[in-house]
Parts: C-alpha cells; structure tokens; sequence
C-alpha cells in the first residue's frame, strides 16, 4: 500500500506489521508508528489510525498484514479469515 510520513508528506509503501513493536508498520525504507503515517486509500489520503478504525483497511487473522478489504463480509468484520 502507499504511504506518506504526515511529518515530512514523503511517500512509501508497506503492508505489514512490525511483530516485535506495538504498532508500528515496516516501511519499504524504514518502520514507523501508526499514528505517524498517512495511507492511500481510492486515490485520497488518510490517518492511518483513522482508516483501520473504519475499516477501510483490515488486517489478516495473524496480525501481521494490512490491505483494503476485498469483501463486505471482510470488513464488517474488520479482518480476513484467510
């Protein structure tokens, strides 16, 4: 998924999660809080916080992984059984 640094609007991407630290997603350069990044969500940016709040991005049933639900079912829910 794309993101942006909220601090300095410099884009990268990422889909996951760092296990090892709460909260925090590794960049395709770095790793960073939730609450430090923005995502790209149908051409629009986004808090990322405020995007898993409603659901336009879910995680995986690991944790681990982070992507705009494919179903409805996916994200009235808020994760994938897969």
């Amino acid at each position: 998924m794309k993101l942006r640094y909220k601090d300095t609007g410099t884009e990268t991407s990422g889909s996951y999660f760092n296990i090892n630290a709460v909260a925090e997603v590794v960049t395709s350069d770095d790793s960073a809080f939730i609450s430090d990044l923005d995502v790209e969500i149908a051409g629009e940016w986004k808090d990322m916080r405020q995007a898993f709040k409603d659901k336009d991005i879910i995680t995986d049933n690991y944790n681990s992984h982070f992507f705009v639900p494919l179903t409805l079912e996916d994200k009235n829910r808020g994760y994938t059984l897969d």
